[in-house]
């Protein structure tokens, strides 16, 4: 008798053309058999906020949700509608989770805390930024929605600040939904970096992009230059040495900018490149936030063979203080996040 294979368990190398993001769940939970599945409810349930999201950015122009809302956020930021209507559907959609304990978002002040699980040793939390690039909305240039999710550290009642005030490398996973000319679902539990696009023909992710990795190359240097001249020497030197230098693995590199972290982030991740909002004059510690933007992308850059640094440590490994804390990047391929590591510190000098 020929040997069979449990199909729960089998690669899905046999299946390739139609893996949907709810089989790809299912998989991963039957290879842990101790799995109750409260981590991959999470995951699927943003997967079916996003697509909410996607459809009222596809029909923004239609039911009246462009413009601004007239509202200022935590941030200091003009709120846009789509804003909150992306920032509400996150909420609603997940918030009857059992094994979600609380919620942060960058367009909140405070958390929003939810009654406790029975079993407090499966109850997480989620920090979200619902609408990255909004300021983009009305152009309709690409913008998304970056998620993270950490397990919860404090025992019993309601959780607290702390479980949401926790380095990166402690993530369980992150990811993002990127609304462009398909609407692709990127993630990672911490075993590669798998993406999925939206089928609009029968409403499911499928796998489409099985263990990124960025390629060794940088076609993209992706910075806003309008914030040049106050950048620190570093930085400009950095920026100087890839459009300008004469290093031939630079040759090709263009100059993309798009002004939405998470489009300009898929970009360089697909093709090659680096990201960089470094502190500037007017952003003495930055102006990305660490805890919706910067540690969800850095975990997924690292999975995916890349890196991500402030210029003196990796992102994963800054300590959070405030809930809506920020912080310079660099964010891209490894080899370039350690030149800028190494001009940051003064290590490196290049040539004239």
């Amino acid at each position: 008798m020929g040997e069979n294979k449990d199909l729960r368990t089998r690669e899905f190398d046999e299946f390739e053309g139609f893996v949907t993001l709810e089989s790809f769940l299912s998989n991963e939970q039957h290879l842990h058999p101790s799995s109750r599945g409260f981590f991959a409810d999470i995951l699927r349930r943003i997967g079916v906020a996003s697509k909410i999201i996607e459809s009222k950015v596809q029909r923004a122009g239609l039911i009246d949700v462009l413009g601004k809302q007239g509202k200022i956020n935590v941030q200091g930021e003009e709120q846009m509608k789509l804003d909150i209507l992306a920032q509400e559907v996150m909420m609603n959609t997940l918030q009857w989770l059992p094994a979600v304990a609380g919620m942060a978002s960058e367009e909140e002040e405070e958390v929003l805390r939810l009654p406790p699980h029975p079993d407090e040793n499966d109850t997480y939390v989620l920090l979200f930024d619902p609408l990255d690039g909004s300021s983009n909305i009305d152009a309709n240039v690409s913008i998304g929605t970056i998620f993270s999710i950490h397990r919860r550290v404090t025992k019993g009642g309601a959780c607290e600040l702390v479980d949401f005030l926790q380095p990166g490398r402690k993530q369980l996973a992150a990811g993002y939904v990127v609304y462009g000319s398909s609407t692709m679902f990127v993630y990672s539990t911490g075993n590669g970096v798998h993406g999925f696009t939206l089928d609009p023909e029968v409403g499911e992710y499928v796998l489409s992009h099985r263990n990124i990795r960025f390629p060794d190359s940088c076609r993209c240097f992706s910075a806003n230059d309008a914030n040049y001249n106050d950048w620190d020497e570093p930085s400009r030197g950095f920026a100087d040495h890839i459009r300008y230098g004469n290093d031939p693995r630079y040759a090709e590199t263009s100059s993309r900018y798009i002004g939405s972290m998470v489009a300009d982030f898929h970009r360089n991740l697909l093709y090659g490149g680096v990201f960089m909002y470094p502190a500037d004059a007017k952003h003495p510690n930055g102006k990305l936030r660490l805890l919706y933007e910067c540690s969800p992308l850095a975990w997924l850059a690292e999975q995916a063979g890349g890196a991500a640094t402030t210029g003196s440590q990796s992102i994963l490994d800054v300590e959070p203080e405030e809930l809506h804390q920020r912080c310079p990047i660099v964010i891209g391929n490894k080899q370039e996040v350690e030149l800028y590591e190494k001009m940051a510190s003064g290590h490196f000098v290049p040539s004239a």
